[in-house]
């Protein structure tokens, strides 16, 4: 059985997810009280215009130290996270969206950084190296998952939603590949009823997925192997109706 585990590196998915940000209008909502902050709160404004996580995380600093009361304080970690996401340090950008959560529920710009969060999480399992342990990877992608269902359920018309969908896309596919790849395990180990059992899994919960026809084909195998051939039958002629011509039926000739 072919196994596509392609994994798509680099940043420029990241790229294009933050300027998609900007094209919806990720500029933060909160209240613009008088100038006693404003130097402090420009100071961060400009370092994130130039995508300085390091300058933006110091004048955030600087910051909280002078003005630990700004009602611009929750715009102004929302926007060095945004900085840090956008360079890549993923750790800080975690960590200034969970504080923001935290200490300021109810904010105006809680939409925004709900989507931040998700896109955190997505970011670190998109970032995972390939031989990351598949328990550890299916965590990682729950986890974004997780965070996406509580974006959708406090903003089902959320102007994030065309990211949100590429991205559940995006760990559907993922989470089938990790299923398959212990498919092939289990198949190959000659553990036939496990294989029977993860194949309908990923046909009940990723049935839209690219791996869905190759836990087909490891389904008709297993039950061959079985001697169950009216099942096999059963499952082959699925696979040559939802999937006709698909590359994985010359293997079950």
């Amino acid at each position: 059985m072919h196994i596509d585990g392609l994994r798509v590196y680099g940043r420029v998915w990241l790229t294009a997810m933050l300027v998609s940000v900007l094209l919806a209008g990720c500029a933060t909502q909160g209240v613009r009280p008088g100038d006693d902050d404003a130097a402090a709160y420009r100071a961060v404004s400009e370092a994130v215009a130039a995508s300085d996580c390091g300058a933006a995380r110091q004048a955030l600093q600087t910051m909280q130290a002078q003005f630990p009361n700004s009602p611009r304080l929750p715009d102004a970690r929302l926007e060095t996270a945004y900085a840090c996401l956008s360079g890549g340090d993923l750790a800080e950008a975690e960590e200034l969206v969970i504080t923001y959560l935290e200490q300021s529920p109810g904010h105006a710009s809680e939409e925004y950084g709900r989507y931040l969060h998700a896109l955190v999480a997505y970011a670190r399992w998109k970032e995972l190296p390939a031989d990351t342990p598949a328990v550890r990877s299916a965590a990682q992608a729950r986890q974004a998952f997780g965070r996406i269902r509580v974006l959708v359920g406090r903003y089902p018309q959320t102007a994030y939603a065309s990211d949100l969908r590429m991205m559940l896309t995006d760990l559907r596919e993922g989470l089938a590949r990790l299923e398959l790849e212990a498919i092939a395990t289990d198949l190959q180990a000659g553990r036939h009823q496990a294989v029977i059992s993860r194949a309908n899994y990923v046909l009940n919960h990723y049935a839209a997925t690219e791996s869905a026809p190759f836990a087909l084909a490891a389904l008709i195998n297993a039950h061959r192997a079985r001697g169950e051939e009216a099942a096999a039958r059963t499952h082959l002629y699925r696979l040559e109706s939802d999937w006709p011509g698909h590359p994985v039926l010359q293997t079950l000739q």
